[in-house]
């Protein structure tokens, strides 16, 4: 049976040239003693940790598993990938094959060769107000797009989304990005701020796909957690009954218990799967019990 750390040590060890070939740098704990390896340690698991700029990535081993996670925008970790690491079973050998599929983890999200490819890759068309004119809907892309408008320190962030995943993924972007910048002029007084973000949202709304009004009401709204200072900011600038009334009722199923674990699963969604039709979030809601209109 293999020790957490030692067997950490061994990852290390495996992966140290690819670390260095993609410009990441370990991180070495505090009062580490001399000659152990750069591993940090808690109750139940332990973790090597990498960062180049302001990307830091970590590998965390808990259980049987080892976890790719990446830090996103809020300090959170956000897991990228998962493998079987079986202290009990594994041997050198193991850790070795183990190695190497991480090895293509890295390089596959984080790799020079990944990102001069990603460099080239062109950004998804959007939908015009004359698009929609003539019978079209917004879809989450456009919403993005538009919401950088409000904040242009979010087009990193979009354009990494996109070229990431090879399409666009809204959730993504939104829940680890956006939101933060959304809620917080939401809670400020800055009214010509707020009247912009909530034409952009209410315009998407009204002539959006059903995926992207769940993005508005539910993924993006809410955040609002049911605060009705915040509600009656949002009322104000919302000329839609249909779309204030369904925030109200969206607002109102998150802050009960059901509506509590729905919200969970927002922040903490599965593992990122290629294109595969599913039930729009807020259907899924209805149907597990939010309030009727």
């Amino acid at each position: 049976m293999l020790d957490r750390n030692e067997a950490l040590a061994l990852v290390l060890k495996g992966c140290s040239a690819n670390f260095e070939a993609n410009d990441f740098k370990v991180k070495i704990p505090e009062n580490i003693e001399k000659g152990d390896a750069p591993i940090f340690t808690e109750e139940e698991s332990a973790y090597l940790e990498i960062e180049k700029n302001s990307l830091v990535v970590r590998l965390v081993s808990h259980d049987n598993i080892l976890d790719v996670m990446e830090q996103n925008d809020n300090g959170e970790f956000k897991k990228v990938s998962s493998n079987l690491f079986d202290l009990e079973d594994f041997t050198e050998r193991d850790i070795k094959s183990l190695c190497n599929e991480l090895c293509d983890t890295l390089d596959t999200a984080y790799g020079k060769k990944s990102r001069k490819a990603a460099a080239t890759k062109k950004a998804p068309a959007t939908v015009s107000k004359t698009a929609v004119k003539n019978g079209m809907s917004y879809d989450a892309n456009t919403l993005a797009n538009r919401i950088t408008t409000v904040y242009p320190e979010l087009k990193d962030a979009y354009k990494e989304n996109f070229q990431r995943y090879d399409e666009f993924l809204g959730e993504d972007f939104f829940v680890n990005h956006a939101n933060a910048y959304i809620m917080e002029t939401l809670h400020s007084n800055d009214q010509q701020k707020i009247k912009k973000l909530m034409r952009i949202l209410s315009d998407t709304y009204e002539n959006g796909t059903n995926d992207v009004q769940d993005l508005v009401v539910v993924t993006i709204l809410g955040e609002i957690n049911n605060d009705a200072d915040i509600l009656a900011k949002c009322r104000a600038e919302i000329t839609d009954e249909d779309f204030y009334e369904t925030l109200v009722a969206v607002n109102q199923y998150l802050a009960s218990s059901k509506g509590k674990k729905a919200k969970e699963l927002l922040k903490n969604p599965p593992a990122y799967k290629p294109k595969k039709e599913k039930k729009g979030l807020m259907a899924s809601m209805m149907s597990a019990g939010m309030p009727q209109q």
